[in-house]
């Protein structure tokens, strides 16, 4: 189907007027309008901006699309790669992981290094979950804010100085 509407022709052809960047929520579709949906979207967008913020020079590339078995985000420090995963949840129980296995399968066969970022709650049956899954090459941290940005940080590094570049 040729789109018909001029503006997606002619804009790029004379330039916007302003500097546009896609956030993650807006190319990843979620399946519902649900709250847990909408903050989903606003704490992927969160945390992306404190991987910027923490990382100025790193480049980040996000999934297009929503699936069980692969990483939100794609985390480039220091031509190192690490994958992360966000997760939301609407109350502050135990976190169990039950959507990860798809993902951990993948990672694991891969041999790919990932960062689970969870918005509340207890993640112990989950750390659980992922040493059994990826060993040492598998973090889970609980971030709610800047004031968390150490304990991201400490995760991040910890799988960046293990990483090798011919994994």
């Amino acid at each position: 189907m040729i789109d018909t509407r001029f503006a997606r022709w002619f804009l790029p052809l004379f330039g916007r007027g302003r500097a546009v960047r896609r956030t993650p929520e807006s190319f990843r579709p979620r399946g519902t309008s649900s709250r847990v949906s909408r903050l989903a979207a606003q704490y992927d967008s969160d945390v992306d901006a404190a991987l910027l913020r923490l990382w100025p020079r790193s480049r980040i590339y996000h999934d297009r699309e929503f699936t069980r078995d692969r990483a939100d985000f794609l985390l480039v420090v220091r031509g190192r790669g690490i994958m992360v995963e966000t997760k939301v949840k609407s109350d502050p129980g135990l976190f169990r992981g039950s959507t990860l296995p798809p993902l951990l399968e993948r990672l694991h066969r891969d041999g790919r290094r990932l960062v689970v970022v969870l918005n509340q709650g207890d993640p112990t049956p989950a750390r659980d979950l992922i040493a059994t899954a990826l060993g040492d090459k598998g973090r889970i941290v609980v971030w709610s804010g800047p004031h968390h940005d150490d304990d991201l940080r400490v995760a991040v590094e910890d799988l960046l100085h293990q990483t090798s570049r011919h994994t």
